[in-house]
């Protein structure tokens, strides 16, 4: 049995739609334009299942539809584009679906957003603001017209090529038509022209271009670009754009799809679509464990139990990266369900997965609904501010992604606030979190620490874990790496000190490199002396300020690193700013008195050396030697 290409997309969000078991649209452009270059090519791109709905069940199937316009990155686009683009499929209302696709879905909606749609992404570089409607661009998947394997020219491509391209919507700017690069000419041409004009796409009435009005089109292109090319060279690239049209109609947009159908009871399709997707390495694990949870969640026999996990996700992630912006583009669907996997004792692997059967499905979903510990708290209130707590005790600590990009770490803090209702956002549970993720930083380097095997361990020694009744419950990072038997060796610490440096601007609050953060994170006596200052108010401060490095050099006669870790210390933010400032160290620390002074350079490990300018290189020196001899006594074992 099979559909051509064009039947399909003429009935997509008609008649066909998806089952609420699948899971989202995950393809990036490259896949969309590699699937069309296979198509065109001839090449096999495998089979599509269909589950035919039998028309007395029609209720019972929570289905969605394919996504037209998409939104293609990780980034949260401003209003605007939302208001055209979908971050991910929409819930089918006011149609009764005849056709529902259990496998193939990414392959149909690549299909239809190149040809009927289009995607749009951010284009503002690393620092811009997301929010800002000028930094993002629509695209549609265009095709050069100028490029075709039969055709050996010296200033065309000679080979098909497809590209997403922008259309110069929003703040873009337009890519398609004519273009130049080297010596090679483009004609960039979205392929959606050559089905029904090009107009968007309505549902039953739409038709590939063929015969004169395919022509037609390919005649514009080429009539209107700019090529500054004889008769007899446009004649000839007229002939190449039309080769190329009519291989995307006749290979691509008319192709035969194999296809197989079932119209097994629903209570057979989540068992039919886990073993086809089960046979491949896509999808990934968390978009199984998704398929799964809404294969039963929205079908409870109770309606107070009943939920659409892929809608609350969603939501989900919506508000935490507006809330927790520092971690924005680390926030997605695999964190939300690996939070949910750790709170029933499993995690993220196929084989685990494999075995969840209806019963853990249930005990997931009571982790969802505990309210218990939220006096008067919306839905899913605690399993949602559990792992806000994480997210909270993470950020105020001045961890940033650039340092711990290991996201299960939070699953993990959130295993530990859901388990351990009374514990709070302290500066106990700061500093010890930020301790642990020193400790990690510091082996990750050789070892690899923070990795996903590791935090499914400590997730599972933290479920049985109790704290002490008769003392604050802090995070227990200190018996996490003891459950291991994890601990750093001498030469790890000699390697880490060696090579930490600091980079960015003094005054920041954020520990952006992993070395120093390790470093820093491990002096904890630096940070604990103060019964009123947090981590997170804390400062990674030059000890000898970089705008005095010119200084320094000419004091002693050669060019010294002060991005050095023996340069480097924490400080409160408010006594970094507004009593060291840039003042040289011996200056400043005279200006606070012989017993404060004495305790600040105590705490941060200063040799017995007076860090005058012409000490600079000696002192940072013997600083080093004393923070690796300290980390050595205190954890190596």
């Amino acid at each position: 049995m099979s559909r051509q290409v064009s039947d399909y997309l003429s009935e997509i969000n008609d008649h066909i739609f998806l089952p609420g078991l699948q899971r989202e649209f995950v393809w990036n452009p490259r896949q969309i334009e590699e699937l069309f270059d296979s198509l065109i090519r001839d090449y096999p791109i495998g089979a599509i299942t269909e589950w035919r709905v039998r028309a007395a069940n029609i209720s019972d199937y929570n289905s969605y539809n394919f996504l037209r316009m998409y939104v293609a990155d990780d980034y949260r686009p401003p209003d605007p584009v939302l208001a055209e683009y979908d971050l991910y499929n929409q819930e089918v209302e006011d149609k009764e679906p005849e056709i529902l696709i259990i496998d193939g879905q990414q392959r149909l909606n690549s299909l239809y957003i190149g040809v009927e749609g289009g995607i749009t992404v951010y284009n503002g570089g690393r620092g811009k603001p997301s929010d800002e409607l000028q930094y993002w661009e629509g695209q549609r998947l265009c095709v050069d017209l100028f490029g075709h394997p039969e055709y050996d020219r010296d200033d065309t491509a000679g080979d098909y090529e497809f590209e997403f391209k922008s259309t110069g919507k929003f703040g873009g700017t337009d890519e398609t038509g004519y273009t130049i690069t080297g010596d090679t000419r483009h004609l960039w041409m979205p392929v959606g022209e050559l089905w029904n004009g090009g107009d968007e796409g309505s549902s039953g009435n739409s038709t590939v271009l063929e015969g004169r009005s395919l022509s037609e089109v390919v005649d514009e292109y080429v009539d209107t670009a700019e090529l500054r090319a004889d008769n007899e060279t446009r004649y000839q690239l007229r002939s190449i754009s039309m080769a190329v049209a009519r291989d995307i109609t006749s290979n691509v947009l008319q192709d035969d799809l194999e296809t197989d159908s079932t119209n097994k009871d629903r209570s057979e399709i989540p068992e039919i679509f886990t073993r086809l997707n089960m046979e491949g390495s896509d999808p990934k694990p968390y978009q199984l464990l998704l398929s799964k949870l809404m294969s039963y969640w929205p079908y409870a026999e109770e309606e107070d139990e009943r939920i659409n996990p892929r809608e609350v996700i969603q939501d989900w992630i919506d508000e935490f990266k507006q809330k927790f912006p520092e971690y924005e583009q680390e926030i997605d669907r695999k964190l939300f369900l690996r939070y949910t996997a750790y709170l029933v004792g499993t995690d993220l692997l196929r084989s685990n997965l494999s075995s969840i059967d209806e019963e853990r499905m249930d005990e997931m979903r009571e982790r969802w609904l505990y309210n218990e510990p939220v006096v008067a708290g919306r839905r899913f209130e605690w399993f949602r501010t559990s792992l806000e707590k994480a997210f909270q005790t993470v950020i105020e600590s001045g961890v940033r992604s650039s340092v711990m990009n290991t996201m299960p770490i939070f699953a993990l803090l959130g295993v530990f606030y859901y388990q351990n209702p009374d514990a709070e956002v302290s500066d106990a549970n700061r500093e010890s979190v930020f301790q642990f993720v020193a400790r990690a930083l510091l082996l990750n380097k050789y070892y690899q620490v923070l990795t996903y095997g590791k935090c499914r361990n400590w997730m599972r020694y933290l479920r049985e874990w109790e704290p002490d009744p008769n003392e604050p419950i802090v995070f227990p990072g200190d018996e996490l790496f003891e459950s291991e038997n994890i601990s750093p060796s001498a030469e790890d610490i000699r390697r880490v000190v060696a090579n930490a440096r600091y980079e960015s601007s003094p005054g920041e609050p954020v520990f952006t490199d992993t070395d120093v953060t390790a470093v820093l994170g491990l002096i904890e006596e630096s940070y604990t002396q103060s019964t009123s200052t947090s981590i997170g108010d804390y400062s990674v401060d030059h000890i000898y300020p970089k705008s005095r490095k010119e200084s320094v050099s000419e004091s002693i006669g050669e060019t010294v690193d002060l991005n050095r870790i023996g340069n480097l210390q924490l400080l409160p933010h408010e006594m970094n700013e507004e009593i060291k400032s840039d003042q040289w160290p011996h200056d400043w620390l005279d200006d606070l008195g012989n017993a404060e002074a004495e305790r600040i350079q105590r705490i941060n490990q200063y040799p017995d050396i007076e860090p005058t300018p012409e000490n600079a290189q000696a002192f940072v020196q013997a600083r080093e030697e004393q923070i690796t001899d300290y980390l050595i006594d205190k954890y190596v074992k």
